[in-house]
């Protein structure tokens, strides 16, 4: 890749971790921060951070960016402050045709990406393959797109047919650029909404098995 005019060096931002944990909804870095008693909140970059330890290791938490470009850009400063292995905690919709219910945690299998930033950085194919260390994937492909305010009957029947089941604003560029740096990137994600056979969008903001899904996946981020 051609080198850029305009590189995380040219910023000053505080050291991390080599074991960084990703979260693009605030309110999860709070909850997460609770879990594993972490370190006073800090300022990095347009981000949010603390640290902590866990079996022995040092780790850094950021949090507070939604959406592919911010996420991108955080990730890319992350890896020039030491990070190393990276795992991603976020939400995601159900647009399959598989009955997945909300609260549910996935890892896909594979990435598309719809918001052009794979390009951007290079690439040419816009599917990437997610692999993780501990796991196996649990569903066939997410999607990443700019704004789900875009979904369509259209798109979704696009989305069926091409085996997608679920939908999220960050995954597919965030494990290409991991990868093009030579680190490592693993995403979970707890369904937070879904797409009925009506065409109804179905949210549960505050439903207990939504809190239930993501108070389980905090946890499985430490596995």
């Amino acid at each position: 890749m051609t080198q850029s005019l305009i590189r995380p060096e040219h910023f000053t931002l505080p050291k991390i971790n080599e074991n960084t944990f990703l979260f693009f909804i605030q309110h999860h870095l709070f909850l997460f921060r609770d879990l594993v008693q972490g370190g006073k909140i800090k300022s990095y970059g347009p981000a949010k951070r603390f640290e902590f330890s866990h079996q022995g290791k040092d780790c850094s938490a950021l949090g507070g960016f939604i959406g592919a470009p911010l996420a991108v850009i955080i990730m890319e400063n992350a890896i020039h402050s030491g990070a190393k292995y990276i795992k991603g905690f976020g939400t995601a919709g159900c647009v399959g045709s598989r009955s997945i219910d909300i609260g549910e945690l996935h890892r896909p299998a594979e990435a598309v990406d719809e918001t052009g930033m794979i390009m951007d950085y290079g690439g040419h194919e816009t599917i990437t393959e997610l692999k993780y260390s501990n796991h196996q994937p649990s569903c066939r492909r997410i999607v990443t797109v700019n704004s789900f305010y875009r979904l369509t009957e259209e798109k979704l029947d696009h989305y069926k047919a091409r085996n997608i089941e679920l939908i999220d604003m960050e995954a597919a560029p965030l494990d290409f650029v991991s990868r093009s740096k030579g680190t490592r990137y693993e995403p979970l994600f707890v369904v937070s909404d879904k797409i009925n056979p009506d065409l109804t969008w179905q949210y549960e903001q505050k439903s207990s098995r939504l809190t239930t899904g993501i108070e389980t996946g905090l946890k499985q981020l430490l596995e």
